[in-house]
């Protein structure tokens, strides 16, 4: 699973096709029961599994790294996502659970944005780009240290939450190295324009190394 990415890209995408027409197709039966709607928190976890390969491929997934994705990148808006279970199983190990997966998982976070910072230096980006990410998992105090304003999220993204609770929890639990659920009723919104973040960059350039 390690070296998925490290295969030729025509294999890549036999995989991935095999995984998402097989995972779809299998989830189809119980998807079209009168009770159907009801066993989505449950399959969820599941037809993420079978379709980010196929998502990354296409780019509607489009990975700032191997830890931080986005779906919208446009000189308006970036947004930023925690990554999947297929992608824990890619760049983790059992062992990585804790403590240290934690300081990966950040540190990578602090890297997404020194990422977006060297697109605007390089006028890839124009500096009033707008960074937006929803979560769970960032600090308050760390967020705004860095500049972000804080709201809490839209129903949109709480509902999102509840229904990808399941995989969370697991995928929260992995990062705490012990059973955790997250409090996916309390997700936050973190926004701050580009010409902000650029200001940051010296902050963020110290938190990488300290936590990378």
């Amino acid at each position: 699973m390690k070296r998925f990415y490290d295969l030729p890209k025509f294999i890549q995408w036999i995989i991935a096709i095999v995984l998402m027409v097989g995972g779809f197709g299998a989830m189809v039966p119980l998807i079209s029961t009168s009770f159907g709607i009801l066993l989505l928190p449950l399959l969820a976890p599941f037809l993420n599994l079978v379709s980010v390969p196929f998502f990354r491929l296409v780019g509607y997934y489009k990975y700032l790294n191997p830890y931080v994705l986005s779906t919208v990148q446009t000189d308006e808006k970036y947004d930023l996502h925690n990554i999947f279970t297929f992608d824990y199983l890619v760049n983790f190990k059992w062992e990585d659970r804790g403590m240290k997966s934690q300081k990966i998982l950040l540190g990578h976070y602090f890297k997404a944005l020194l990422t977006i910072i060297d697109r605007i230096e390089t006028e890839q980006l124009p500096p009033e780009v707008k960074i937006v990410g929803n979560s769970y998992f960032f600090s308050d105090r760390t967020a705004e240290k860095l500049g972000f304003k804080i709201s809490k999220a839209s129903l949109f993204w709480i509902f999102n939450s509840a229904l990808q609770f399941i995989e969370l929890s697991y995928l929260y639990s992995f990062s705490k190295g012990k059973w955790a659920l997250p409090k996916f009723w309390k997700v936050k919104c973190a926004e701050i324009t580009g010409s902000e973040l650029v200001k940051k960059k010296m902050l963020l350039e110290g938190l990488v190394k300290k936590l990378l």
